[in-house]
This record gives structure tokens, sequence and C-alpha cells, in this order.
């Protein structure tokens, strides 16, 4: 067993509290590090990245030791440039699989595996990692003034980098932003990586096992401080949960543009099985100006190789339901008789469903549209959205599609797009034809959409003339994009 840290959390010292300051330059002006997903961007930098190219100079149990007394000194605040360009490089490498045909021209046998890596450029070339409070003993200091002058590169070995570790703030930049850990869902939040007591220990048995650090990594909630960014509640929007069922795998692919065909049969399916007396806000007959449950079909989008077919559907159940009509509706879909199978042509080609969501696929995760807690300022349609309102005089579409966003509760966009065409991979172009009620239609443009507010959004969000019947389906974004 390795012998525990020497070094006290809070040192008993003559002298009070001083800050303690990691200051990274970055000698090509880029930063090349990886996001918690694949193929992400990582800013502002984690903490836990700096901390870890200092693990990688440790040489002895003194270093060690030091370590561990910054890994219990609390999470840091991030002083960075708020405003970062991005870079995306999409490539194949030769990887360890053996497959007889190989996919590799110069390592016979051996296949190509495609990666995608990201970096970011800021109009600086410095951020620091700094501990406000710190007092730290002096021994401490210079084992880790010997290991930040040890680390070659913070991120991928291609963000070569110089660290230098002080008692003294780093000069403010222009342009730059203090991230805190932040104990309320800010407009700006962003979860960042950070030490935590255990932390060395962890690092050094997942590296003797073979393992990642991200394996052991841990994550608190970031924003801007709050003098600089004030916080705003989010909004709440009609709708407050999902019911989903996915498909059981189907023998072929379910094409996007047959949202309206299921949606339509999903409808049909749950009124059948609620039976007589059917709650108002179900059916939509008789709820006044109160929001209806919506009918959902959920393609795959979102990602670099989302196609638009449909995964599952759901149904968005309003936050105003009376609790017992949500019981009742709840029991008829999911509990004994529970919705079971689809025919959206015939009982003979009936689709089989499997209630819940299911978090490995991301359509079919909750969280997919609903966002996160906090919220999202951006969204982007993964259906096309039919404008509530028609075409007139003096009227044009971007006016539509706001008017048809303020009718479902959303504040005033302060960024809006329309468009056509898809706005984000895999969203669905348009239905078919055929399964549009054209009444519906008459003078109302059906266009894909992207919005930014001015505060953030919980989903899911629904907008246009069709939302209970799956268009006009929202996905938040990140708010970077």
């Amino acid at each position: 067993m390795r012998s525990r840290a020497r070094w006290p959390t809070h040192p008993r010292t003559a002298s009070s509290a001083m800050p303690f300051a990691l200051h990274v330059r970055l000698r090509h002006g880029r930063y090349d590090a990886g996001g918690m997903q694949p193929g992400s961007l990582e800013w502002p930098p984690h903490p836990a990245r700096v901390f870890c190219a200092l693990v990688a100079s440790a040489q002895c149990q003194e270093d060690w030791d030091a370590l561990g007394w910054l890994e219990r000194s609390g999470s840091p605040q991030v002083w960075a440039d708020a405003s970062v360009s991005a870079t995306r490089i999409d490539s194949y490498v030769v990887t360890n699989q053996v497959e007889a045909r190989g996919g590799s021209q110069t390592w016979p046998g051996r296949t190509n595996g495609a990666r995608s890596r990201a970096s970011v450029t800021p109009e600086g070339e410095d951020f620091a990692v700094i501990w406000p409070e710190a007092v730290v003993p002096a021994e401490v200091l210079a084992r880790l003034q010997r290991m930040a002058f040890g680390v070659p590169y913070v991120g991928r070995s291609t963000s070569q980098s110089e660290v230098t570790a002080a008692t003294v703030l780093p000069g403010e930049r222009q342009g730059w932003t203090r991230w805190a850990p932040s104990h309320v869902r800010a407009a700006q939040v962003c979860d960042l990586r950070v030490p935590y007591p255990g932390y060395v220990e962890a690092l050094r048995e997942v590296y003797d096992l073979g393992g990642r650090a991200w394996e052991v990594a841990r994550a608190v909630p970031y924003a801007p401080l709050v003098d600089e960014q004030p916080v705003a509640e989010p909004v709440r929007l009609p709708w407050d949960d999902l019911m989903i069922w996915g498909f059981e795998r189907p023998r072929a692919r379910i094409g996007g543009d047959q949202v309206l065909r299921f949606t339509t049969v999903l409808r049909k399916a749950v009124l059948d099985h609620v039976g007589t007396d059917v709650p108002p806000q179900v059916s939509g007959h008789g709820a006044d100006d109160r929001a209806h449950v919506a009918f959902l079909a959920l393609p795959d989008v979102g990602h670099g190789h989302a196609d638009g077919h449909l995964l599952g559907v759901a149904l968005a159940l309003p936050r105003d339901m009376p609790a017992e009509e949500w019981k009742r509706l709840v029991r008829a879909v999911a509990g004994e008789d529970r919705l079971a199978w689809l025919a959206p042509w015939s009982k003979r080609k009936s689709i089989e469903l499997r209630y819940g969501a299911d978090p490995r696929r991301r359509t079919l995760a909750v969280q997919t549209w609903r966002g996160s807690t906090g919220g999202s300022r951006s969204w982007v349609t993964a259906t096309p959205m039919v404008t509530d309102g028609m075409i007139r005089a003096r009227r044009n579409v971007e006016d539509l599609v706001a008017k048809s966003l303020l009718r479902v509760g959303c504040p005033e966009p302060v960024e809006l797009e329309v468009s056509p065409a898809p706005l984000i991979e895999g969203a669905i172009w348009r239905p078919r034809c055929e399964n549009v009620p054209r009444n519906r239609l008459a003078n109302r443009p059906m266009v894909h959409v992207r919005v930014r507010f001015d505060r953030p959004v919980v989903g899911p969000l629904l907008a246009g003339s069709l939302r209970y019947l799956g268009l006009g389906l929202f996905v938040p974004v990140g708010d970077e994009a």
C-alpha cells in the first residue's frame, strides 16, 4: 500500500491565504484536447487536464504527496478566453485489430479506424487554473514548481505548452472569462473535470491496470462568475416529461419521412387503450387553451452518422395535466395491458415496442429532447415545422416562426435561422405527402429552424401547427453551436 500524503490540507501558518496559480502558455497558440463526448472539443480547459500533466511529471514520493495536497484544495477557477475558434479533423488510423481482408495499405492485415479530433485556438495563447485562497507550504510549492517545469504538453502531445506554478495571479488578459464551480445552473453552465481527494491514487491504480484517466474522472458544473454572467432562470415549456418506446429491431430501417404515419397510428393506439371518456388533454377535444399530449416519432439525429431513420415513439405529457388523468393515461399504456406494438401498415406488419428510455441509444434518452436540468439556449428542429400562421402581405416566414415559438411559451428569440433544408445531421427533410393533412398546409410554410434564446429553455420543445403529431420537434444543441 502506498504511503499517505504528508502535507496537511490546511496547514497552520502565520501568513494569510494567497492564491496558487498554474499558468499555461500554449506554445503554438492551439489547445488540442477532446471533450467528454467522442469528437467534441474541450473548452474552457478542464482543471483535471492540467493536474494530469503534473502527475506525468511526478518522480518520487514527495511529488505524490504534493499532488495529494493539491487534490484536496478544492475545485479551482479557470481563467481563459471566452472567444475561440474550433477545428475538427476526421481521419483514419491503423488499429491493433487484425482482419483477414485488412484495411491498411501499409500494414497488411491491420484495420483502419475512423478518428475525429477537435482542437480550439483561443484569441490569446494562455490560460490559468487558479486556487484563489490556497495556503501553499513552501515544500509543496517547490515540488509543484519543479513538476510544472517538466510538463511538455497539456492535452494531446501536439498541444505543446509551458506551465508555471506560482503564488501570484497572472496578469488578467482582455477577453478572459473567469469560470468557477457553480451550485446553480447558470446561463453558460458547463461540466469540467476536476481533481478530487483520492484522485492521485485513482490515477495510479488505473494506470497500473492499463486504463485511461477519463475512467476515474469526476466533473462539476462551472459557470462564469456571477458579476460577469447573471444567472437566468430557465423557461419551462408546457410539456414536462416523455414516455418513450423503442422499436424492437425491425427487418428494415424505417425512414423518417414516415413520421406522420407513425404519430397518427400512435395516437389511435393510445386512444384505444384509454377506452371511453378519454381525458381532454389526451384526445385534444375540450382542452380549451391547455396543452395536449403530443404524439412523437423519434428520429436518429445529432451525430456524424445520423440518417434520420425512426428509432421509437414517445408521448410528451403536459405539465398541467391533472394527476388523476395522468395516472389513468400511464396505467392505460404502461400497465398490465400496455402498449406493446403498432401497426402502421397492417397487423401482419406490426412493430413490437419496448417501453422505457434507453440511455445507451441517444435518440431514446429523455435528456436528448429535454436538455439538461438548467436548460439550453440553442435549439434546432429534428422534424420540419409547419407555422401556425399563414403567409400574407407584410408577413415573412421568420415572423411566423417566431410567433409559433412564442405561442408555446418560448422567450423572444435573439437569433433565428429558417431553412427549407435540415440544419442538423439526421433531421427529417419532409414527411410523405400522402400523410400530411392538406388543410394544415394551406399557405403555411414547412421549414427547418435554428433558434437561440436570451435565456435557457427546458424541453421538450414543440412548435407549429402540427406539433401534437410530431412536426416541429426541436432538439437542444450546445450553446457554442
